[in-house]
């Protein structure tokens, strides 16, 4: 699913949930929506629970988080490995809201930690690899 349709299907998804706020106002075709989504996205279902209100949980965070990163998660260039949480700042990132800006810059800072990533352009590889060869060199 492209960025522009995912963000349309959620806004429709979020005008629902002003009529009752919980999982009932939403339909079986709504639901599957919502699981396609949210596992393009995070990479792993809805959680699994028994609370009234898990989609529209998964509504809000895919909506909020779609709309601070601008993009879907398979359109990003760089992707950090599951579980791994870098600091830039004062500010923590994870796979779920790093941007490929905050990612550029961190490597760009810190480039022996290209293993914290899973998914890095090639570009950047030739260019990482590059520095680290001409920074070992000069030390040796």
């Amino acid at each position: 699913m492209e960025y522009q349709e995912a963000m349309a299907q959620l806004t429709r998804l979020r005008s629902l949930m002003v009529a009752g706020g919980d999982d009932s106002v939403f339909s079986n075709e709504d639901k599957a929506v919502i699981e396609e989504i949210h596992r393009e996205e995070t990479g792993s279902p809805v959680r699994e629970c028994k609370c009234r209100d898990r989609y529209t949980d998964a509504v809000l965070s895919l909506y909020l988080t779609l709309r601070r990163k601008k993009t879907m998660a398979k359109d990003q260039k760089y992707m950090l490995r599951a579980g791994v949480i870098i600091w830039v700042g004062t500010e923590a990132y994870s796979r779920h809201n790093l941007t490929d800006e905050v990612a550029a810059a961190y490597l760009k800072k810190n480039p022996e930690a290209r293993g914290k990533f899973e998914r890095v352009p090639e570009t950047y590889k030739s260019k990482a690899v590059k520095k680290l060869i001409e920074d070992q060199e000069q030390e040796a």
